[in-house]
């Protein structure tokens, strides 16, 4: 009786730990159409159209218009030697050495216009590629990672757009998704300057939908970022230095939101940014966010060191709405400090039942400039 009664609550135990893993999977949610924002580019495209050099036009006999054939070299050619280039009204396939866009560039995506990537077993890849670049510009991009098929099972670098100590980069309306790392990455060895990203939907990604990891006049507006999944830190937009190197991270969110993001919708990972000097480049704007349905809405880190330098700086959080989140606002690891940053919090809601507590919290840590976990 005794052996019975215990394989009993043996077997509920299993089924509850079953149970509490089958809750804890990543599910994929829809992000419904009216969510997506376009800015509306048609009388800039359409004067670009004019001037553009037509990669149609170098395409082989026979061209196929499924994205079965590598075209890589056609489209690469078209950017090396035309400052405007159109890509045909159908997708196209390239491998894992990407595009790579040049100083004064324009690319334009037609109406079906589409980059593919070709299943590669890379741990890292950029499917277009602003490496120490200026003055270049995309419009309307649709951009398809390999993330259903990819051949490997190491890394967690493969960007749709990858943008690395370059400037004056503007990228409207784009659609990117299914890529083995990031949707867009934004950073260098030290940092991107005037870098904007209007209009769009980052979806699906591996790792996270966009990060920035130094920036000086970063600009996300009208966005949504949903459904990274796969590779920590699996978050919507992830502000996240790599090393002090990086230097600032100014960074402006206007009416942007995240969805479904496994595990952040929006993260302030500061730790890595603290050195030997006093950092004094910290300036973040939130205005208008929104997140639904990631586990957090936003995660805070940046731990208190009595060896390296604190960080100076604003951080304003303007409006915020967070629902369906098991953590509105989270403070990752023991000893959150936001050293001498100044934090302002004006508008943030929940659905949470203890939404006026989490308000507190915020103030109080404003105010008090560190908080130590429970």
């Amino acid at each position: 009786m005794i052996k019975t009664i215990k394989s009993f609550f043996y077997i509920i135990f299993l089924f509850s730990m079953n149970l509490s893993c089958a809750q804890d999977k990543f599910t994929y949610r829809e992000v419904p159409d009216y969510f997506v924002k376009t800015m509306d580019v048609s009388s800039s495209v359409n004067l670009l159209k004019n001037k553009a050099f037509k990669v149609i036009d170098i395409l082989p006999a026979n061209y196929k218009k499924d994205a079965s054939e590598d075209y890589s070299m056609y489209i690469q050619k078209a950017l090396d030697e035309n400052e405007i280039v159109l890509l045909p009204n159908f997708p196209l396939l390239v491998n894992d050495k990407g595009i790579k866009l040049n100083n004064n560039s324009t690319l334009l995506f037609d109406n079906g216009s589409q980059i593919k990537l070709k299943a590669t077993d890379k741990g890292g890849y950029a499917i277009i590629n602003i490496n120490n670049k200026k003055n270049v510009s995309i419009y309307n991009a649709k951009i398809i990672g390999d993330r259903n098929e990819h051949l490997g099972t190491k890394g967690e670098w493969g960007m749709g757009i990858s943008i690395n100590d370059a400037a004056d980069v503007k990228i409207y309306n784009a659609v990117v998704k299914n890529c083995w790392g990031d949707g867009i990455y934004i950073g260098g060895k030290n940092f991107s300057s005037n870098i904007t990203i209007i209009g769009g939907l980052i979806d699906n990604n591996r790792r996270n939908g966009i990060s920035i990891i130094g920036g000086d006049n970063i600009l996300l507006q009208n966005l949504v970022i949903s459904n990274s999944n796969g590779a920590n830190p699996q978050t919507g937009i992830d502000l996240e230095p790599n090393t002090q190197q990086n230097k600032k991270l100014n960074v402006s969110l206007k009416s942007v939101t995240t969805f479904n993001n496994n595990l952040n919708g929006l993260s302030f990972y500061l730790d890595n940014f603290k050195g030997n000097e006093v950092a004094n480049n910290v300036q973040i704007s939130i205005d208008n966010y929104k997140d639904l349905y990631s586990q957090n809405g936003i995660s805070y880190s940046n731990r208190k060191s009595h060896i390296k330098k604190s960080l100076n700086g604003n951080i304003m959080l303007n409006n915020i709405d967070l629902k369906y989140n098991k953590k509105p606002f989270r403070y990752l690891y023991n000893n959150s400090s936001l050293d001498n940053i100044n934090m302002k919090v004006n508008g943030f809601k929940s659905d949470h039942k203890d939404n006026d507590g989490i308000v507190a919290d915020l103030q109080k840590f404003s105010k008090q400039k560190i908080k130590y976990n429970q």
